[in-house]
């Protein structure tokens, strides 16, 4: 069992050319991300995003439910198969939880996110929003089941496949050093990146926990890197891109396990270059993600496929749905480019007189296709579960919605 901290050196790879050069092209392209839309339309691309982060982590750790499950689920409307009704409060966990990071960072508190506090934050949160069922571990060495205790590091040695994380009793010095390494002050940019990656596969190799290890990291790369800023006021997600790649993302996390092989692999009792392997895997996911995201959020392909989605309505060729007035493609692509639009700019919006102009926002904010806080308020941008599909093509599986 692992007892000494040189156990899990390295913690920060070796800035070789391929890894820092991909490293700065991440960075450069989250940042460029970020202000391709109006804030209020990203805070509303954000709260979907959040569900979308949900629903791949969810299918990383083999819980499988449907998008239009997790957006009833939200809304307090769960299925009565009791099966169903758990992975849906599985997912509301998540996304409540992502929520409650996001709220820490927007009050302009100190998130101190490499911490065991924090990362034990994480953990109570999420499980004490789930069924009780989750709790239940099978014990690895007994025929019997224990409760996990959310919040609580475990308190018994544990074997994770080929993999030996620590023994129990020494989990607070290699938490402690996570943080001290991760935490640093003076490392900037697209150096941050790096720990980012390697500090995703140092906090699964330390195994703190019974169990919810992957999602409690995953969790805690989000709030890592929306710190650092590097995730673009949570625009582009990395589970999408990790479940996308499953079985590959899995292995290089096993690939990063390995012990150091020779002189040439680095100093520390780890392997070095695994260590790279796994952060270019971290990169190019990302990547590929943020290139995702950026052709999904340019101004253009939104302005087309709302406009489309708005056409196939007026014209009947979306059956289960009620006719939309041609002219609403008007409003709903302002509101997306300007994030919210006072309501009596409809009518020069349309063309039409304001008794129409009312009745179309009317249909707009029944169908949630925008939102209003009162009957006065500006109409803003609104990502309903049913228009994904047709504003964001491929963001889900297909046949998943």
């Amino acid at each position: 069992m692992f007892e000494r901290l040189s156990q899990i050196e390295p913690l920060i790879p070796k800035e070789r050319k391929p890894l820092a050069e991909l490293a700065m092209k991440v960075y450069k392209e989250a940042s460029e991300l970020s202000g391709m839309v109006h804030p209020i339309t990203r805070k509303e691309i954000a709260r979907l995003l959040r569900h979308i982060n949900s629903y791949y982590s969810n299918r990383i750790e083999g819980e499988h439910t449907t998008p239009a499950d997790i957006e009833k689920a939200v809304k307090n409307e769960y299925s009565t198969d009791e099966n169903k009704k758990r992975l849906q409060i599985l997912s509301v966990a998540h996304i409540e939880v992502q929520k409650l990071i996001d709220e820490r960072f927007e009050s302009g508190e100190e998130v101190p996110v490499c911490s065991a506090g924090f990362l034990c934050w994480i953990h109570k949160a999420f499980y004490e929003r789930v069924p009780e069922s989750f709790l239940k571990i099978h014990h690895p060495d007994r025929d019997e089941y224990i409760r996990m205790i959310p919040g609580e590091v475990r308190n018994e040695d544990v074997v994770v496949g080929k993999h030996i994380p620590p023994r129990w009793e020494k989990l607070p010095i290699f938490l402690n050093r996570f943080e001290e390494v991760y935490a640093s002050d003076s490392i900037y940019g697209h150096k941050e990146l790096i720990l980012a990656a390697a500090s995703h596969h140092r906090l699964t190799w330390i195994h703190p926990f019974w169990d919810g290890n992957g999602r409690v990291s995953r969790l805690f790369t989000y709030a890592f890197m929306r710190k650092a800023g590097i995730e673009s006021h949570g625009l582009w997600t990395l589970s999408r891109g990790f479940a996308r790649k499953s079985e590959d993302y899995k292995q290089m996390l096993a690939h990063a396990d390995q012990p150091r092989a020779g002189d040439l692999d680095g100093r520390g009792n780890l392997s070095e270059n695994a260590l790279i392997d796994f952060s270019m895997f971290f990169f190019e996911t990302a990547e590929d993600q943020i290139s995702f995201m950026k052709k999904m959020l340019s101004l253009d392909g939104m302005h087309n496929r709302i406009v489309s989605y708005v056409n196939r309505r007026s014209d009947q060729s979306l059956p289960d749905e009620k006719p939309l007035r041609p002219e609403a493609k008007y409003v709903l692509t302002e509101v997306m480019m300007r994030g919210e639009i006072a309501r009596g700019e409809v009518p020069r919006l349309i063309g039409l007189g304001e008794r129409t102009a009312t009745d179309l926002i009317g249909q707009l904010i029944a169908e949630e296709l925008v939102t209003s806080t009162s009957h006065r308020s500006p109409l803003r941008f609104h990502i309903p579960a049913k228009v994904v599909g047709y504003y964001f093509p491929d963001l889900y599986p297909a046949g998943s919605i």
